[in-house]
């Protein structure tokens, strides 16, 4: 990768003398200038060209790439650092509909109601791009007196508000009407009307841009988790921009659909494959077997190592919104919010539990006082409260200060991977990238599912625990007389193995996850030294009847 870098750089040399003639650089979606400063000084590092000249090669790498090229030299670093600081700033998104001083402004304010930015909008930011149809999405909670402070801002930079021929004329009366679990028929096929209560829409004549306040019944990640798919699932913040599947929608650019598919959310997966995204039912293999994968089978939360996080600058002027001050809280609070990712054997992936709720007591701040269930995952709640912390479960969720949360949260779910699953996933993604290719009679390239390959970790993990020390493992791939894909396993004993690991080994699996195995064609045998042990298959033979070795 570095020395295709080094190529483009060396051709982009050739147009060098009419680029130095030009005093900006345009580009078709996001301008980056870099400062005359940086310019003289990148034009005293020898074998790199001017800033000027490398930000338009790193305007089209991955972000990934990006960052690659960066671990090149120490001018390679500064050119790309340079280029994150010009290109992800949060005036991009929100100069087409605020001026400058109106963008801080806004900013406060989205730090006192704890605003979030999200659907197309931060889709852009991360992408570096301008979809010239697109509105800004602003989500909030359903609090009347955090909803009348953003709207009366909006209203108060000329932006007038727009009612639906179904809402009230005033904001007020719309706002304690709401949709009434009515589904909202002009809802962007994106949105989960479940748990929204209501949209309300904000125009200014002198341009047509559209500014969307987007109540929540509960949470605001809740409602964001309810999106159609994973490409507009990022949120943007006062203090941090998160993308919480980045790897799949930046790199892959694939969207992998989390929840059943709708006739009215058809539409939406035409707009983003038309914006570039490949729409999926589940991750790559590569995405899902990667090692702190976004896709994992263990919980995940707001601004963990899956994340893609970019701090914002705060606001630089002295001013008083209220009591609140301009000063940003100690840690972000949309990273208390938590979720668990499933791969369904059915080939779907889904969203598992829900996410916490916080709201702010109106004495302290920081304080959290209320949840909804199942919010707050089971473990957390009642584990957490009463061994670790000597509280009561009520005790917990009434007394604890959200940056309490956010810690204890990150604490359990962002820990450093386990490492016999570490080991176990390195082995069945080894074997993956290293498979044969095998083709149906439709020239069809077949494989095991993911579903198969993430139960076949789970299952090694379980049975790896067994071993002081990690066992010989190895994983082949064999069709079956039916045209299907097995993975076969041999896991080699230790040698002078003691006795009681046979029942050991024997007993950790039950019939119901035996079948479950077989039913997704994984075959798990031990050898030990001369020969094969059968200590589980014989209890699940009929299930192979079919099966033909071969390649």
């Amino acid at each position: 990768m570095l020395d295709s870098i080094w190529f483009l750089c060396s051709l982009c040399s050739i147009i060098y003398t009419a680029l130095h003639l030009l005093n900006k650089v345009h580009r078709s979606k996001v301008m980056v200038e870099a400062p005359p400063q940086a310019n003289e000084e990148s034009s005293r590092n020898s074998g790199l060209l001017p800033l000027p000249t490398q930000n338009l090669i790193l305007r089209n790498l991955s972000p990934l790439d990006r960052h690659r090229y960066s671990l090149a030299s120490r001018q390679a670093h500064f050119a790309v650092a340079s280029f994150n600081r010009q290109a992800y700033r949060i005036e991009h998104i929100l100069s087409p509909y605020f001026s400058e001083q109106e963008i801080d402004l806004f900013r406060l304010i989205q730090l006192k109601t704890g605003t979030l930015i999200s659907g197309s909008t931060a889709l852009q930011f991360f992408d570096l791009s301008v979809y010239e149809d697109s509105d800004l999405d602003l989500y909030i909670l359903r609090d009347w007196d955090k909803v009348m402070q953003l709207a009366g801002f909006l209203i108060s930079v000329s932006y007038e508000y727009k009612p639906r021929p179904e809402q009230a004329r005033s904001l007020q009366q719309a706002f304690e009407a709401g949709s009434s679990n009515v589904p909202v028929p002009h809802l962007d096929p994106e949105y989960s009307s479940r748990d929204i209560w209501d949209v309300y829409s904000f125009v200014k004549a002198s341009n047509g841009k559209k500014i969307q306040i987007i109540t929540c019944k509960r949470n605001i990640m809740e409602v964001i988790l309810g999106f159609h798919s994973t490409c507009v699932m990022n949120v943007i913040s006062y203090t941090h921009a998160y993308s919480l599947y980045p790897y799949a929608t930046f790199l892959d650019r694939r969207t992998v659909v989390i929840s059943p598919v709708k006739s009215n959310r058809l539409r939406a997966f035409a707009k983003y494959a038309e914006r570039g995204w490949r729409t999926a039912f589940i991750p790559s293999k590569n995405d899902a077997m990667r090692s702190r994968s976004e896709f994992r089978d263990t919980a995940r939360c707001v601004g963990d190592s899956s994340c893609w996080i970019i701090a914002l600058a705060p606001v630089q002027h002295t001013l008083s919104l209220g009591n609140s001050g301009n000063v940003s809280p100690s840690v972000d609070p949309v990273r208390a919010n938590s979720w668990y990712t499933i791969l369904t054997e059915a080939g779907q992936t889904q969203i598992g539990f829900q996410v916490l709720t916080t709201s702010p007591d109106e004495r302290n701040r920081n304080m959290v006082h209320s949840f909804t269930f199942p919010s707050i995952p089971y473990k957390l709640r009642n584990d957490y409260s009463t061994l670790l912390l000597g509280e009561s479960p009520e005790r917990f969720t009434g007394q604890r200060s959200t940056d309490g949360i956010v810690r204890l949260i990150h604490a359990e779910f962002d820990a450093e991977p386990d490492a016999i699953a570490e080991y176990a996933r390195k082995l069945v993604f080894e074997a993956l990238v290293s498979m044969p290719v095998f083709l149906n009679l439709e020239g069809k390239r077949l494989s095991p599912t993911l579903y198969s390959s993430v139960m076949l970790v789970r299952q090694l993990q379980v049975t790896f625990t067994m071993f002081r020390q990690d066992p010989h493992c190895s994983i082949t791939f064999r069709i079956d007389s039916s045209g299907q894909i097995w993975s076969f396993v041999v896991i080699t004993l230790p040698p002078n193995h003691p006795r009681h690991l046979i029942t050991a080994l024997r007993n950790s699996i039950d019939n119901f996850t035996l079948k479950h195995l077989m039913q997704h064609r994984v075959w798990i045998t031990f050898f030990n030294g001369t020969h094969e042990l059968d200590l589980w298959h014989s209890r699940a033979r009929d299930s192979s009847a079919n099966y033909r070795g071969g390649s």
